[in-house]
Formats: structure tokens, sequence, C-alpha cells
């Protein structure tokens, strides 16, 4: 039997040869370039809040089988036997209808025939045409409390959502004749919010799609390796690096081992020097290479368990990550010295589910609390939106964000252009969540408060002490808890006590 140390060197072994395997297929990124890639920008940091929106032609079914993924589900699924067959997300129709026997499968049988895929593209653009309007977007966002907005620009079906000068090889005009990119991008950036774009960097199943029943390995197969795809990538990327100045990039599911990675960047920070990257871009084509040898899946699932089950830190930084790190469905147990990125839908799915209910979504309180953990936790939150096919987004998608926007109104100080404290929650006493400015330090009381409430007294020296939203009538100190008496209670998500420091 191995010892703990023996094991331990094995793992860092085997990631190595993997990581030596990847890197040998991968175009170079300078060091500088890495670097410059995780030089956060001071308007993202401020901003914490940012609305994605999932929207193509698979809104035109708008269907997905299971519930939500829970926290740590995504990497069960990837590297455990998971009891999903399919993932609950609408946005993966076309793969998911593909899987022979799959709830999608049945669905789009008995719904649509054996109609293929492409066949919503004119049923998508006619709604669009009919229905959509860019700036009642915007407005939404706006009163969300939302300071960015990333579009979908291309997800992995391949269609684009821009009028590309790029020819799709496999599909003829597989792409928006309108340019929804830009008209949103103009009426976000005219609300003062900015706009980045997300695009399916790794994926592309107009180019590849694998369904042989094993997920990842279907996944990692699905990855195009060829020369034309990394380089219609490429252009792809630089195209609407012209056309739209995008804030954020955000890639997916890795990039083209072959696409210029190191390039690419250099020529997105010239063009947009304020700008800013996600974490997704690793070579997973060059994973795919390797998962073709027989026997090979099972290896790399086998190292992703060890990975997880690691002694490895969360809260620890990977100096050859690129950008920000991500969590999807997901959190961080604590708070990192890194900034990072949360994401996840209203509901279960990211595009549009038809048969998601208000039952299904977040509530206020709920996207309330998700967003003071996630902040406070040196992070931000992307918080997505799944329009139907005629640009409308639903109400029940509507409610949280506008609840979210009413708290924010009141309480947005502690939230926007703050940093996390010496600790992210409290040690006794009511549930908290602590932020801090420059002038002061807010602890978030989760839930409602009634006139008269206590929490504890985080040890700081500070002038006075207001609730936002409300008069402090008296305070009171004793055992190291703090009373707080109130003109009024306070029925909203979420309290927060403004401690204002000297």
């Amino acid at each position: 039997m191995l010892s703990g140390s023996r094991i331990t060197t094995v793992r860092r072994l085997t990631l190595v040869i993997v990581l030596l395997a990847i890197s040998a297929c991968t175009d170079p990124v300078a060091e500088s370039t890495l670097q410059r890639s995780r030089d956060i920008p001071k308007w993202y940091d401020d901003a914490k809040l940012g609305i994605f929106i999932h929207w193509g032609p698979a809104s035109v079914p708008a269907f997905a089988f299971g519930p939500p993924l829970r926290p740590g589900e995504l990497e069960d699924i990837l590297f455990y036997d998971s009891p999903r067959e399919e993932m609950p997300y609408a946005e993966w129709y076309l793969n998911a209808m593909n899987y022979p026997g799959s709830e999608t499968a049945r669905h789009h049988a008995a719904t649509y025939g054996d109609a293929p895929y492409s066949d919503f593209q004119p049923t998508f653009e006619r709604r669009v045409n009919q229905g959509w309007d860019p700036d009642t977007w915007a407005d939404l966002f706006s009163r969300a409390g939302a300071k960015y907005v990333v579009l979908v620009t291309k997800h992995h079906d391949g269609y684009t959502l821009w009028p590309s000068a790029a020819t799709n090889p496999h599909r003829q005009n597989w792409g928006s004749t309108r340019d929804m990119v830009g008209e949103l991008a103009e009426a976000v950036r005219a609300r003062g919010m900015r706009f980045g774009t997300y695009y399916s960097t790794g994926l592309d199943w107009s180019f590849q799609m694998v369904t042989d029943g094993d997920m990842i390995r279907d996944i990692l197969l699905s990855a195009p390796g060829n020369q034309a795809y990394a380089d219609y990538t490429y252009e792809h990327m630089v195209e609407l690096i012209d056309r739209y100045q995008p804030d954020l990039l955000w890639a997916d599911i890795g990039y083209p081992s072959k696409g210029r990675q190191g390039e690419l960047f250099d020529y997105y920070f010239t063009q947009v020097p304020d700008g800013t990257v996600n974490d997704r871009w690793g070579a997973v084509d060059v994973l795919g290479q390797i998962a073709r040898i027989p026997g090979a899946t099972w290896v790399l699932k086998a190292l992703g368990r060890l990975l997880l089950t690691s002694e490895s830190d969360p809260l620890v930084d990977d100096p050859a990550r690129f950008g920000y790190k991500t969590a999807e469905y997901d959190s961080l147990p604590g708070t990192p010295a890194f900034k990072w990125e949360s994401t996840r839908g209203l509901g279960g799915s990211f595009a549009f589910n038809a048969a998601e209910t208000a039952a299904d979504m977040l509530t206020p309180a709920d996207l309330v609390d998700y967003l003071v953990d996630t902040v406070a936790k040196n992070g931000n939150v992307l918080i997505n939106v799944g329009p139907d096919s005629y640009g409308y987004i639903p109400d029940i998608q509507q409610a949280p964000l506008l609840g979210l926007g009413e708290w924010l109104s009141i309480n947005g100080e502690a939230i926007y252009a703050t940093r996390p404290w010496s600790r992210f929650k409290n040690l006794r006493g009511r549930e908290l969540r602590y932020t801090q400015s420059d002038t002061a330090l807010y602890a978030i009381v989760i839930g409602a408060v009634e006139q008269s409430f206590t929490i504890e007294q985080p040890g700081i020296t500070s002038s006075s002490i207001e609730v936002l939203g409300a008069e402090v009538v008296r305070t009171q100190d004793h055992d190291g808890l703090l009373t707080l008496t109130l003109s009024k209670p306070l029925m909203s998500p979420a309290a927060v006590v403004r401690f204002n420091v000297p």
C-alpha cells in the first residue's frame, strides 16, 4: 500500500505528465501576457454584479430535463458515476437530442418529429424581429443594479448572434443577419453599464459532436482540434474585439491549442486596455486527443478525482490560471486573495426552459443572499437570464432581479466598490457577512430584522453606527454583542449595519 507522501507524489507526477502533454501541443503564451490577464481592472472589482444572457435557436424548443445542479455536482458528472444522463441546461438541446433514449430525444421526437435542430433558426430569427427590444433588456438590467452585461454571442451549437464575416465551413448561413450583439452593446453602454462577450471557444457542434454515451469523453472528443477550427475561432474573437470592444472576454470549455492564444490576448489588451478575461482557456482539444487512446478516459477521470480529493486548498491561487476564476452553480468556502466570479441561472437552466415555474427560480431573498455571500468572499456574481425566443425575459425571472435591485437601491454602498474584510462572516450570534470601504465596515445581517435586534460586536473602533434605511435610536454593548434599536423594523432580505471608521 502506498504511503500518504507517495500518493501525493504520484498525484503530482501524473498531473505534471498531463500538463506537459498539453503544453507541448499548445501555442505558447508569454509570462507577461499571462500576468496581464490576471491583472483585474478596478471597474470589474468594483462592479460586483453582472447579467449573463443565454439566447439563441435553443430558445425555440426551450426544453431541458432534470433538477438544477447541486453545488459541486458538475464535478461529480465529469469525474464520477453520476445518475444524470443529460445536462439540465436548455442551451445543450442539440447535444441532448442526439443521445438516443434521452428525455430530450423523446421530447423532440414527440414535438418536432425528425426535424433537424437547424429548423429552429428561421423561427428564432422571425420571432426576434417581431418582438425583441434591446432597450427593454437594458432598462431591466439597470433596475436590477447590474454594472456589466455578458451576452452569449455563440454557444456550443455554433450559431452566431452577429453577422460574421467568417464563414462556417460546415453549415451555411449559420448565424444572424441582424446584429443583436451590437444593438445590445449600444443599449447597455447607454445606461452606464459595461458590455462583455461570451464565446464558446472550446466546443462548436457544427464542426464536431460526439454522443457515444460517456459525457466527459464525449465532451473531450467533441472539441475540434484541427487548424481550421482554431483559425475560425481566432477570426471570430478578433472580429468581436474589433466590432464591439468588449470590456470582458468570457471563454468556455477551453480554447483551441492552435488558436494563437498569446497573440489574441496581446491584441485584445492593446485594443481594450482595461479589459478583462475569465479563466476557461485551457486546451481541451488536446485532452480530446488523449481521450482517443483506449483506456485514457478512465485515466483522465481518475486524475480528476485525485485532484479533487487531494489536499489542495481551493482558496490557494493557481499561478498558471488565466484571468479571474469562475465557479458554476457553486461557491468558495472562504475568502481567497484572488478575484473570482460565481455564475448560475435564476433557475436550473441558463437558456430559457419553458417547463420551469416560479417555484424553480431564486427568490429575491435568495438572490440577495447569493450576492452578499459572494461579494464578502471577494467575488462577483454573474446571474443569468434566459429570454424566450421572442426576446422577452419571463416575469418569473424579472421578479427576483427587480427585488434585488430594490434592495441594492438602499443598501448598494455595502456592495459596490467594497472589498472583503479580514473575515467574511460572524464568529457568533446572528448570521452576518462583512464587506468594507475606506470609510466603513459593513455588517450585512441575513434576513429581516425587528425593531430591536442583536449581532456580534466586530471588535473595531468606530466613530458612529448606522443602519441603512432606518434611524438608529439606541445601541447597547454587552458581552461582545451589540443590540440595536431602530425607528422601524426592516422586512427586506437583509439589513446593513454601517460602522463608520475614523
